[in-house]
């Protein structure tokens, strides 16, 4: 009977108590909206991180994705979200993908294969297998690193000891850490997608683990030039340091960006079977990839340049990989691999994430990564192919050479003759870079019918049939006689009709010269650096001779 009694004194206070919240909550609406926006966030869902919050969303977004949709982590999967704000798809959906690059994607997700093994089987792994090296002296800064500064520290520790066993090739190893199967995965997505460097590793690992996913054993594979792995670095070096070179002749981030997006451009070439298609390696040395190589050579490059830049995963339709640049007033989305049509553009450089509405949507950790909403780099390009621009101003701003006007010293910045007409001074200051050069001012100026060009190039020794009469002719003469002349200071020229002679003046002016046939000259060659300076001389007839006054090294 005592039991019923306190029973009932009990339910009688509980009856109070939210007769007393109720009132409370009709004379302070505000109470009301605050116990709501704890138990679902402002916009009715749930506050916790990835969750849909109005901060999220800008004004007149028809909706955003889940959280299981764009592929966030789980709460025990080792990602440190307490201090990260996902970044938030409209929608989550793609809705556009424009018939020129569609299927122009590539990437594979970073993927594990695992066996189970039973208890017995997981102790006598444990015994057996080694750590390798744990890597606990290295340090990422987090603005370069940044799938490293998304992980928890069991998870960092287990990032340091995969990059460091991939440095030493080690192939088999035991986690550092007690790790679970889905911790694995999130690390080695961030070690890959942080790493370009790790050309020679493949995406995909094994690992064996337990009933309940704790792992015992890590086996990665490498591509087999991980088996001359020295003279695969030079070469991937190599290929990264010319256009670094090349690039630091401008004077800010932007110019430098753009320089290396339309290197890119001009010397990958879109292949959806090339070998190591994951790898910055395809891209950089081999010249054929798909949206993965773009990305991580881009990213690799850009990164010697010292501009924060990085990775990102995620759906075009299919999986696809493309950047996040930061410059001076925020973060942009670029994607090489689209850009890289015919004609190429720059359709996909430098936007924000609103641009990208539609087509691209960020997946699993890359979720994670800056929101691109910067503006003053946004849209500065013409839409025009960036192969046939011919407008100075859209092009990066040129660097300033030291030299006088017509003046040769192989050590200055490459610059072509602004006035092909101007009859040239360096034959008398250096008779020894052409020494077949002959520049006669009476004919510099005089311009023949195309009737008499035969007769006008014959004073030079010349026949018509002795002109290259397309870009890409031109491109393979210059291979040619470059990789013939080697190491060292010399001089070589071409004969071209007028009509051609402005399409070079203007390649050269945009930088298109490397991807056309320095770097490959250079790779035959086994140099890693050309300086290199272009003169005109007009020969009457339609006709001009290029001198090209190089040196190699």
């Amino acid at each position: 009977m005592g039991f019923i009694k306190k029973l009932g004194y009990g339910l009688l206070a509980i009856v109070a108590a939210v007769a007393l919240f109720v009132l409370l909550c009709a004379m302070n609406p505000n109470l009301t909206k605050g116990l709501s926006e704890i138990l679902y966030g402002k916009d009715g869902n749930s506050g916790l991180i990835g969750s849909n919050t109005s901060e999220e969303v800008s004004a007149g977004s028809p909706g955003l994705s889940t959280p299981a949709e764009i592929g966030l982590p789980a709460a025990d999967s080792g990602i440190d979200a307490s201090s990260l704000v996902p970044y938030m798809p409209y929608n989550g959906t793609i809705t556009t993908i424009p018939e020129n690059v569609l299927g122009r994607n590539g990437y594979t997700p970073v993927t594990g294969t695992g066996e189970v093994l039973s208890e017995a089987q997981a102790k006598e792994t444990e015994e057996s297998i080694d750590k390798g090296s744990d890597g606990s002296n290295l340090e990422f800064d987090p603005e370069i690193y940044p799938y490293y500064a998304m992980l928890d520290s069991t998870c960092q520790a287990l990032y340091k000891q995969i990059y460091a066993n991939a440095c030493d090739l080690v192939s088999s190893f035991a986690p550092c850490k007690i790790v679970n199967t889905d911790q694995v995965q999130y690390t080695f997505e961030a070690v890959f997608a942080d790493h370009p460097e790790l050309f020679y590793v493949q995406t995909a690992y094994t690992e064996k683990y337990t009933s309940d996913k704790k792992v015992v054993e890590i086996d990665m594979a490498y591509y087999t030039i991980a088996n001359d792995l020295e003279n695969a670095r030079n070469s991937f070096e190599s290929a990264a340091t010319a256009i670094e070179e090349g690039a630091r002749q401008f004077p800010d981030d932007y110019s430098k960006e753009k320089y290396v997006h339309d290197t890119l451009i001009q010397t990958v070439v879109y292949d959806a079977s090339a070998p190591m298609d994951q790898s910055a390696y395809s891209a950089l040395v081999n010249g054929r990839s798909v949206c993965a190589g773009y990305a991580r050579a881009y990213q690799y490059v850009m990164q010697k340049l010292g501009i924060p830049t990085y990775y990102c995963a995620g759906t075009s339709g299919e999986d696809h990989a493309w950047n996040i640049v930061k410059l001076g007033d925020g973060y942009y989305n670029v994607d090489v691999t689209w850009d890289d049509t015919d004609p190429s553009s720059y359709d996909y450089f430098n936007k924000t994430d609103g641009d990208y509405a539609g087509t691209h949507v960020r997946k699993s950790l890359s979720v994670y990564l800056p929101a691109c909403n910067g503006t003053q780099y946004r849209n500065l390009e013409s839409s025009a192919p960036v192969s046939d621009l011919e407008d100075e101003s859209s092009s990066p701003s040129q660097p300033v050479s030291d030299a006088e006007p017509n003046h040769y010293d192989p050590y200055f910045d490459p610059y072509i003759n602004n006035d092909p007409q101007k009859p040239l001074d360096y034959e008398s200051e250096h008779p020894e870079s052409s020494p077949t050069a002959t520049n006669t001012s009476g004919n510099s100026n005089t311009t023949a019918s195309p009737s008499n060009a035969a007769a006008q190039l014959a004073v030079y020794g010349l026949k018509e049939s002795d002109a290259v009469t397309t870009l890409q002719d031109y491109y393979n003469d210059c291979k040619v006689q470059l990789v013939s002349c080697g190491m060292g200071d010399h001089c070589f020229y071409n004969i071209v009709p007028e009509s051609l002679f402005k399409t070079i003046e203007s390649e050269y002016g945009k930088q298109n010269y490397l991807g056309g046939y320095m770097n490959s000259a250079l790779k035959t060659i086994g140099a890693s650096n050309c300086n290199i300076v272009i003169q005109a001389e007009r020969l009457g007839g339609g006709y001009y001779r290029i001198w090209h006054n190089v040196y190699v090294w």
